[in-house]
């Protein structure tokens, strides 16, 4: 009944929800507010409240959604940054309208480029840079802006 109950109200959390609103919005006053027709109680576990309201913060706070780039190079040698900056070089050169990323996460060195919403739509690029670039390969990221999307 509880996971029911929760289920439910995660999904009426996704319909209920005001997407541009700038007013604070709060699921669980809305549905207990008295109507003319009648009023609706609500038995629940306090903390599934709390849950809701930290899974609707977190979705607040990102700024994209998952997706696909293209890895160019990954290095964590001595020359590595060098090396990532020469890749960069490199593929501006070819392709210079393309996004490249070159992001350092210790101990490695990474270049990636372009911004796909899919494996499929990142593997067009893939297919454009493996002769130039015969050791890339795409790669899953985590939130990617909405408006690098192609």
């Amino acid at each position: 009944m509880g996971k029911s109950l929760f289920f439910g109200l995660f999904l009426m959390s996704g319909t209920l929800c005001y997407g541009q609103s700038n007013e604070e919005f709060n699921l669980f006053s809305e549905v207990q507010q008295p109507s003319e027709s009648g009023s609706l109680v609500i038995a629940q576990d306090f903390e599934i409240e709390d849950i809701v309201n930290i899974h609707l913060d977190v979705n607040k706070r990102n700024t994209g959604v998952d997706g696909f780039r293209v890895q160019l190079f990954l290095g964590s040698n001595y020359n590595a940054k060098k090396e990532s900056k020469d890749v960069k070089t490199e593929f501006l050169s070819l392709m210079p309208d393309e996004s490249i990323y070159v992001m350092y996460e210790a101990p490695f060195w990474r270049v990636q480029a372009g911004d796909f919403r899919s494996k499929n739509e990142a593997l067009v690029l893939y297919n454009k840079l493996k002769k130039d670039f015969p050791s890339c390969y795409p790669v899953p990221v985590k939130n990617v802006d909405y408006n690098k999307f192609k």
